[in-house]
């Protein structure tokens, strides 16, 4: 077996089946350290609880090991390498996002918790999984094989055209502030339950939120709607820009 240090620094993908367990305990072990000097530096900024924090590092420690040694079934399933543009396949990249989402869910459960009650940290800790859950849910979209565009030229013959495809790296980010506002009419449902409260605003309010963020979620169904095509970074601007432009109006209105 090879040394230790001669297997950190060989990159993940030239390593062997148990070349690979030795890297994941690495990287686990890493990251747990590196979660305690965060949760350290955290609380020089004033954050509540250094052991929630901990944990939160922790979980996110532990899931990406697991996601490095699960290496050879993720390339087997998805491909590791995407064929058409540079980097990771989308699908990994979806598996990353979710990593990120469980060490960030729990990172702000504790303040919210102090902060806002009960309630409102458990609405806010299950709203944050909402997008992830729903893009993995729907890795048929949000997938490298979106990426090629069968297109015709000026004399009508087939090519395909390599685009971005339906990058989840975006429209996670573009839909990610907006769940944690779902927070918010989830929170006071619940209440409405609690008082024994049925048909009211907030389930309204709550039914129509989710319907807007699963048709931010959803650039398949975008695509037959708008006028441009969201595969391609003019298409992907196009959308922002006109997001930016209805969100802006929305609060002129709404001030």
């Amino acid at each position: 077996m090879r040394d230790v240090f001669q297997i950190i620094n060989t990159p993940w993908l030239l390593l062997d089946s148990e070349d690979l367990k030795i890297y994941s305990i690495f990287l686990f072990v890493f990251g747990f350290v590196l979660g305690i000097i965060m949760s350290l530096l955290l609380t020089v900024i004033h954050y509540p609880n250094i052991l929630f924090s901990m944990l939160a590092f922790t979980a996110g420690s532990f899931l990406m090991a697991l996601l490095t040694y699960k290496r050879d079934w993720l390339d087997k399933k998805y491909g590791l390498v995407s064929r058409y543009h540079i980097g990771m396949n989308y699908s990994i990249i979806l598996y990353i996002i979710f990593i990120i989402t469980v060490t960030c869910s729990l990172l702000f459960f504790y303040p919210f918790l102090t902060t806002q009650g009960l309630q409102f940290a458990l609405a806010a800790f299950i709203s944050q999984y909402i997008p992830v859950v729903f893009m993995l849910l729907r890795l048929d979209v949000y997938s490298d094989d979106n990426c090629p565009v069968k297109k015709v030229d000026d004399f009508g013959n087939e090519y395909i055209e390599n685009t971005l495809g339906y990058n989840p790296i975006i429209f996670y980010l573009i839909s990610f502030p907006y769940s944690m506002l779902i927070a918010m009419p989830l929170s006071r449902y619940v209440n409405d339950i609690l008082v024994s409260s049925y048909l009211t605003n907030n389930l309204i309010y709550l039914i129509i939120s989710l319907a807007i963020l699963f048709l931010l979620l959803s650039p398949d169904l975008l695509d037959k709607i708008l006028p441009f095509d969201l595969r391609t970074w003019n298409g992907t601007g196009k959308f922002i820009l006109l997001l930016v432009v209805i969100l802006s109006i929305l609060r002129y209105f709404l001030a």
